[in-house]
């Protein structure tokens, strides 16, 4: 199979991308803002392990940077974790909410408290200053998995840092397989507690429904939660891999149905082309499974070696964001265009900067942030902890799509738009 080569374009892209460079944020290893000696007693106990830390998401809230570290593997002392915006460039991570309640050592058989985060991927932020966060709940995911705590979703008020809800999944809502990585979160109605949570299980091929007024979830399979065989070969920072990853991102979008509800829009990570069903579908636990199939329709393909991880929508341009792997890079779509390649450039890419972008979110002030982490030489061979291994970069959205095929369409070209791009369901 051939491969890219990865040439960098940021000085091709220097109009665009120069407000992103240097990154806001990097880190050769990932240090914490530890009590007194309590560094010294988690790093001789095993607790800590400085190379063994990888974040993997990313969140903002006002003043601060959520950033999660899943536990791929022994001696992380935190997975759910936050910074300063406005704090240096390679500041220490603060547990969150507290560190009595995020620590989870070595040889802990439970969770500490019911709000404990033992291993979360990537977390969300909504319009009711509400954190959303899916916890696994095991450790050790790369040598050996030990369950540590049940798994469940954890809302988090952040402006008093209290839980305010936890619902924990119930057997028949998983698989043993069952790997849950992030959330998206609609809200019905005006107020905040009728909430619906779209979860993917990249490891068993489903999304995971999660209404907070019923206090209740279900799951949804559906054959286009599948990876794509054509797609499953990656090369980043120069390692092969094989990923039968399924279902992995899921964004929501406004639709331009008249049902009043909104369009979910999916992808496996192991595919190049994008998915959607309206989440009127999804909000019945007992709709029959041949509407879910007839209701989930194919979008486009972005084009050869566009896997994405992550994806994120700004509703002020109504253009949807990706963290490619194999392209080391970021690239956009124009949901108001047909998708194919040439609607879908890449806009971003650089082999060291953003090698293995990882998590993509547009906050909401109408900003990009990505994390890269060379997560391909975490799991597979080995980092050079000498050097920068993660990054985050951020820049207004509006600013990323200037001159591109993404950038905001006038009216007349909008209604061309929609005479030409086929109908929906």
């Amino acid at each position: 199979m051939k491969f890219t080569v990865c040439i960098p374009v940021l000085l091709l892209l220097f109009q665009i991308v120069k407000c992103l460079l240097p990154p806001k944020f990097q880190w050769k290893v990932i240090e914490f803002a530890w009590d007194e000696s309590a560094r010294e007693a988690a790093l001789a106990s095993g607790a800590y392990v400085p190379e063994n830390n990888m974040p993997a998401g990313i969140a903002r809230w006002k003043q601060k940077l959520f950033i999660t570290i899943p536990r791929w593997k022994k001696g992380v002392p935190a997975s759910l974790n936050y910074i300063n915006i406005n704090g240096n460039q390679s500041q220490e991570l603060n547990p969150y909410p507290s560190w009595e309640d995020a620590f989870v050592s070595n040889k802990a058989c439970c969770v500490a408290s019911n709000k404990t985060v033992v291993s979360a991927f990537r977390v969300h932020v909504d319009k009711c200053d509400r954190l959303w966060v899916v916890d696994n709940g095991v450790a050790d995911m790369s040598t050996g998995v030990k369950q540590i705590g049940p798994p469940v979703i954890l809302i988090f008020d952040l402006n008093s840092d209290e839980l305010l809800h936890r619902y924990e999944f119930k057997d028949e809502e998983l698989r043993d397989s069952s790997v849950l990585t992030g959330l998206d979160v609609e809200m019905s109605g005006k107020g905040c507690g009728d909430a619906f949570a779209y979860i993917p299980d990249m490891g068993s091929n489903a999304m995971i429904v999660y209404s907070m007024k019923q206090n209740d979830a279900w799951r949804v399979e559906c054959p286009f939660f599948h990876f794509d065989p054509l797609s499953n070969v990656y090369r980043v920072g120069g390692v092969e891999f094989y990923w039968n990853d399924g279902v992995s991102s899921a964004v929501l979008v406004p639709s331009k149905r008249t049902s009043g509800h909104r369009d979910l829009y999916f992808h496996p990570t192991s595919s190049t082309k994008q998915f959607r069903i309206a989440t009127k579908l999804l909000k019945d636990k007992y709709v029959p499974k041949e509407y879910i199939f007839s209701g989930a329709e194919v979008v486009g393909d972005r084009g050869l070696l566009s896997q994405a991880t992550a994806a994120d929508f700004d509703p002020i341009n109504n253009v949807m964001f990706y963290a490619q792997l194999s392209r080391n890079g970021v690239s956009c779509w124009n949901t108001e265009k047909p998708l194919d390649e040439e609607n879908s450039p890449l806009i971003l890419s650089d082999c060291t900067v953003l090698e293995f972008p990882n998590d993509i979110k547009v906050d909401h002030e109408g900003n990009l942030w990505i994390l890269s982490n060379r997560q391909s030489r975490f799991l597979y061979e080995s980092m050079d902890h000498n050097e920068v291994n993660f990054r985050i970069l951020s820049a207004p959205t509006s600013r990323l799509i200037q001159g591109t095929a993404c950038e905001k369409m006038s009216t007349i070209d909008r209604a061309l738009s929609f005479v030409k791009r086929p109908k929906s369901k």
